[in-house]
């Protein structure tokens, strides 16, 4: 019984212990007392599913208001569909960030990895996988003999089994690099 009860004193601490990466930008936006966030729509590259999930990438300018100090990222919204009232869907939107200390990295995975096999089928009963790992998002590009799943997953997220993929705008991952190259030449 004393061992049970320890259990359920540890399993919080446990739990709360471990600490979520942030990026620069998130600890810029954490550190400062008011934030003005400037998201560039004309350079977005957005993705949507049939069941109403979306996710947006913005080249993005963070001002701290007091200092003046300025900071540039790439602000990742995810939109997902979490449940259902009746007919009405109930939708959660979350923000991650890459940083312009990971944005190089993210370039060379797109054009390296990912562009060239848009085109590519992994071959019968074969599946391959290229994944780019930042602080605070997961990127997956795979490929199911000809089909192809793009994934984006939110690493600090409230919502662990919800994230955003599709198959039918895999397509429109150029548009993404855009936003990164466009990004970069801001810095």
């Amino acid at each position: 019984m004393k061992n049970f009860f320890f259990l359920l004193l540890i399993i919080p601490v446990i739990g709360f212990s471990q600490e979520s990466k942030l990026s620069t930008p998130s600890l810029f936006i954490e550190k400062s007392s008011y934030v003005q966030i400037n998201m560039d729509e004309n350079e977005k590259a957005i993705f949507k599913s049939g069941l109403g999930e979306s996710v947006e990438f913005y080249p993005s300018e963070i001002i701290d208001l007091k200092s003046n100090n300025k900071l540039n990222g790439l602000a990742i919204e995810s939109t997902y569909v979490i449940g259902s009232r009746g007919m009405a869907t109930i939708s959660a939107k979350e923000t991650a960030w890459v940083g312009m200390d990971e944005i190089s990295d993210l370039i060379v995975w797109f054009e390296k990895y990912v562009i060239p096999n848009l085109d590519a089928a992994a071959g019968k009963n074969k599946t391959v996988k290229y994944i780019f790992n930042s602080k605070e998002v997961m990127l997956k590009f795979e490929i199911y003999n000809g089909t192809q799943i793009f994934s984006v997953i939110i690493n600090n997220t409230l919502y662990k089994d919800k994230y955003f993929w599709t198959e039918a705008k895999v397509k429109d991952i150029p548009n993404v690099l855009k936003s990164l190259k466009y990004l970069q030449t801001k810095s």
